[in-house]
């Protein structure tokens, strides 16, 4: 039997002829080795039956009641079997070619334990202007190298659109499923769990295309981060802490975390720690974030103005108390969850008896 090289993964909810169009490109792809998994959480009657038709060999349409996104991808990704995977969003394009060039890349580097994934050149669409953007150093043999380049992209995250080994996403997306809470910022997470595990190889192709949509304005797109927020149940406040909440998490990752990637020496993971935060707490610094009218906005502001002050010299520990402190403001049960849970990554153990209430006091 012919092995997989390349699963194509898309967990698809939007019911337009758009995704419709893009999953049906999708299903051409699927051959000897490569499988196409389509997951439709939509519920919409019609968009099923159309898709029913896409179903061939190595492409499997799977209908799922509705449920949010990352429930859909981590079920699909349950039932890959290539060496790769290629998680695509159901609204945007991919290059044919490049596609069909990726089997004999696996086949050529997939035994090499040091390559983590494939990239290439990416075209962003917005409304006024098309850009083709790709990552540097991303190929570098120093990880270093790796994440600063892929940080040295002020653009959207157009990187976490790559073929990436199986076994490092299911690490990364086990990783997401136990997060106390998902943030639309932890694509930039996933795609630096990946470039942690290793490198890209550089295909000379176009390879992706990504419409930014409401992710082109500043208020569209702080509009689609609420949406994160309110499902999870905090205050629209929160926002004001978006870039901060990355800073933290990304950095206390890199510097403490010991099962998401390989064990790099403390003086090599501290300096990538800090370029992490440094370039968040810039952007946290830089970005007007709006709070939708909450009743906090005040008390978010002045943690704002607090934290800016810092320059970002805090400890770990005192910025997981600012966070969970401010969280507890509306609700002691979320903050309580948020600081269990990286209060244990920073101490590196696993949660046990809760220490909230001693931090508050800090």
């Amino acid at each position: 039997m012919t092995p997989v090289h390349l699963s194509i993964l898309i967990g698809s909810n939007r019911p337009n002829l758009l995704a419709c169009a893009r999953i049906a490109q999708a299903s051409s792809w699927a051959g000897p080795d490569v499988e196409v998994i389509v997951r439709d959480n939509s519920g919409d009657p019609q968009k099923r039956a159309l898709l029913a038709q896409f179903q061939r060999e190595n492409c499997n349409i799977i209908v799922a009641d509705p449920c949010d996104a990352l429930t859909n991808i981590s079920a699909i990704l349950r039932l890959a079997k290539g060496e790769f995977v290629y998680i695509l969003s159901d609204d945007d394009f991919c290059f044919d070619h490049a596609i069909a060039a990726l089997p004999g890349l696996i086949e050529q580097f997939g035994k090499d334990p040091s390559v983590a994934g494939v990239t290439g050149a990416y075209v962003v669409e917005a409304s006024k202007e098309s850009a083709i953007l790709t990552y540097q150093d991303v190929e570098s043999d120093d990880v270093s190298k790796r994440v600063v380049g892929y940080l040295s992209n002020g653009g959207p995250n157009i990187f976490y659109y790559s073929p990436v080994r199986r076994a490092v996403v299911e690490r990364a997306f086990a990783f997401m499923n136990r997060l106390p809470f998902v943030f639309s910022f932890h694509d930039q997470i996933i795609s630096m769990l990946y470039l942690l595990n290793g490198k890209f190889i550089k295909i000379q192709r176009l390879l992706y295309l990504h419409d930014l949509g409401v992710w082109e304005g500043a208020e569209s797109s702080q509009n689609r981060d609420l949406d994160f927020y309110k499902a999870v149940g905090l205050d629209p406040a929160i926002n004001m802490l978006h870039w901060f909440l990355s800073a933290f998490e990304g950095a206390a990752l890199i510097r403490n975390a010991d099962d998401l990637f390989p064990d790099y020496p403390l003086a090599q993971r501290q300096p990538i720690a800090d370029h992490w935060f440094l370039t968040m707490f810039v952007r946290f610094r830089r970005d007007r974030r709006l709070t939708f009218g909450s009743s906090f906005a005040d008390q978010a502001e002045r943690l704002r103005i607090k934290l800016d002050k810092t320059t970002g010299q805090l400890s770990f520990q005192n910025m997981l108390a600012e966070i969970s402190n401010f969280i507890a403001l509306f609700s002691e049960g979320h903050a309580q969850r948020y600081f269990d849970f990286w209060d244990a990554v920073v101490n590196q153990q696993k949660p046990t008896v809760s220490r909230f209430a001693a931090a508050g006091q800090r």
